[in-house]
């Protein structure tokens, strides 16, 4: 579950079943198409820094540029981070010692502090804030693709919206059990020395396009860990998140003209963005 999580920060998704319609199980970007108005786009992204990633391909950079304006998951600006750090940590006078077993929160510390970060930077850190620093890549520039197009949107000079909000997302880890919490810890903890390799995994099939093997292996590292776990986070990461995604997508596209970038794992699958789409009468073509 806690490698699950990691795919989770890096695609925005989770596992979801097999991709039935025709065109899903491969493809970073789609065309959105609504009688009478402007296509949109909806692109697949991945929280790397690779430049395999950040480079955008031709049709890509091509749908980007003529859009007339950018959506995305959250608006990553300064507020955001604020809002975000101040939900990662206890306000009720507990610190993270007082709440993780002596064992973990040495573990813990140790760990950590190979990341950069000293005791005292995280003593007030929820367990669950934790797992999401040890699950997000280092990164030396801290452009990330998803970042990269915000800032690109920006000097573009192109309107941008988010269609969740940085609560809504937070609310997903957040809302855990402590028990929950730290159980994900412990498997991060536990699986950490694999996530490099994991993150490479994951960026080679990106770089195919092939989102089969990406939710292909996402059901895999989802299953490291408890599977009662891992379903209860699934309905949550991938059910609930998609749901709301396509239904506030709908006055997005109906304004047209729009560049839609999400975590790739939201998009295939019977519960996918795509599959959604479909259904609500919209043709959706592969771009790239």
């Amino acid at each position: 579950m806690a490698a699950g999580l990691a795919v989770l920060s890096w695609l925005g998704g989770a596992g979801t079943d097999p991709a039935r319609a025709e065109g899903f199980t491969q493809g970073l970007l789609f065309e959105i198409v609504i009688d009478g108005v402007t296509p949109s786009h909806l692109f697949a992204t991945i929280h790397s820094e690779d430049p395999r990633v950040i480079q955008l391909p031709p049709p890509v950079q091509a749908a980007f540029d003529g859009a007339q304006a950018f959506v995305m998951e959250a608006i990553p600006d300064d507020s955001a981070a604020l809002r975000a750090m101040s939900l990662m940590s206890y306000s009720d006078g507990r610190s993270l010692k007082q709440v993780l077993p002596a064992s973990l929160y040495r573990e813990t510390v140790k760990v950590m502090a190979s990341r950069g970060l000293s005791e005292e930077a995280i003593r007030d850190f929820k367990p669950w804030a934790l797992v999401t620093l040890l699950s997000t890549p280092p990164s030396a520039t801290g452009e990330f693709l998803d970042i990269r197009l915000y800032r690109d949107a920006q000097a573009q000079g192109k309107p941008t919206v988010g269609i969740e909000t940085i609560e809504e997302q937070i609310a997903l880890l957040d809302g855990l059990s402590e028990a929950d919490q730290v159980d994900l810890l412990r498997e991060t903890l536990a699986t950490y020395p694999e996530l490099g390799e994991i993150f490479q995994r994951l960026v080679a099939a990106y770089v195919r396009r092939d989102l089969s093997a990406l939710v292909q292996l996402s059901d895999m590292y989802a299953r490291w860990g408890s599977p009662e776990l891992a379903e209860r986070f699934r309905r949550t990461a991938v059910d609930e998140r998609n749901r709301r995604m396509a239904e506030r997508m709908r006055p997005q596209l109906a304004e047209g003209g729009r560049f839609i970038a999400v975590g790739a794992l939201h998009l295939p699958g019977p519960g996918g963005l795509l599959q959604r789409l479909l259904d609500q009468g919209y043709t959706v073509r592969p771009v790239y």
